[in-house]
Order: C-alpha cells, then structure tokens, then sequence
C-alpha cells in the first residue's frame, strides 16, 4: 500500500509568505467525537476521535498544551503505513500506532514540537503501520510503560475515507 502522508499541522498562517512573525492560530476540530480509551494497568484517558480527511489534518495544531489525561485518535478505513508530520505541532508529543485489533505496533517517543518558522527540513516526521494513531502528552508512554504488542481499549467506527 501506498505511503499516507499527513499534513497534520499545516495552517494557512503556514503559508503567510514565510513571515517570521506568522501566528499558529488553534482550531477547533470539527466534529470531533469525544470518548475514553483504556490502558493495559485500567487507567483511562479522555479522547477525540479524528476520522474524516478534514480533522485528521487538522490534528494537534497550534494547540499550546497537552494534558497528561487526554489523547487524539486519528482513525483510519484500513491498516497501513501511516507518516506524521509536526508542522504547527507546539508541544511535544509521544505517538503511538495501533492496528485493527487494538494493539500498539509503533511507539514514537518524545518528538520535539515544531512552530510556524521551523525550517520543513528540521520538522519531525514519524511514521508506522496502523490503522489507528494515538497522540499523547511526551513521556506518557513511558510513564505509562506501553510496549508494542500491549493492547487498548476504545471504541471507534471505521471510515470509508
């Protein structure tokens, strides 16, 4: 299957003709359905659920806190190689890749956050197989010790798109 590249974090301040000055400005994902996802130790944490093209790319953007309680699941219509990009990404984040049975298969720890001046060349890009995605708060993987292989709990239904 091809490569998905998602453009997580662009904005159109992204393109405001490189200005240094330029502003990632939050936007609120439309239509985001809120639930919980449990851990392997039984711990849960508050979700949203990204599963349209449009929040998808939306994502994390500009957002300029991550609480330790809270994740975006980005949910997808099959299991494949999915690629993040951090572009507008303010704060750190742990991201992990998760197959259709629930279980994770790639863990990306502590990248680095991006703004609207970060260089293309130096912005993180991370990828893995999955057919869902889940962003937390950098550290909270390990915090929460999660491996590959440890299965989640959440409900989601699958996209066409």
């Amino acid at each position: 299957m091809k490569a998905l590249m998602l453009l997580l974090a662009l904005s159109p301040a992204a393109f405001a003709g490189g200005a240094p000055s330029a502003k990632c400005v939050p936007q609120a994902v439309p239509k985001a359905k809120k639930t919980a996802l449990t851990f392997p130790d039984g711990q849960k944490i508050r979700i949203d659920l990204v599963d349209t093209p449009m929040t998808r790319e939306i994502g994390l953007m500009c957002v300029t806190k991550m609480p330790r309680t809270y994740g975006m699941l980005f949910v997808f219509p099959q299991d494949m190689y999915l690629n993040f990009w951090m572009k507008n990404t303010l704060v750190p984040l742990d991201i992990l890749w998760i197959g259709p049975d629930k279980r994770i298969t790639e863990i990306h720890e502590k990248l680095h956050e991006s703004t609207v001046d970060t260089p293309d060349e130096k912005i993180v890009t991370a990828g893995g197989r999955g057919q869902f995605v889940l962003e937390l708060a950098s550290g909270e993987a390990s915090r929460r010790k999660l491996k590959v292989g440890d299965q989640l709990k959440f409900e989601a239904a699958i996209p066409d798109k």
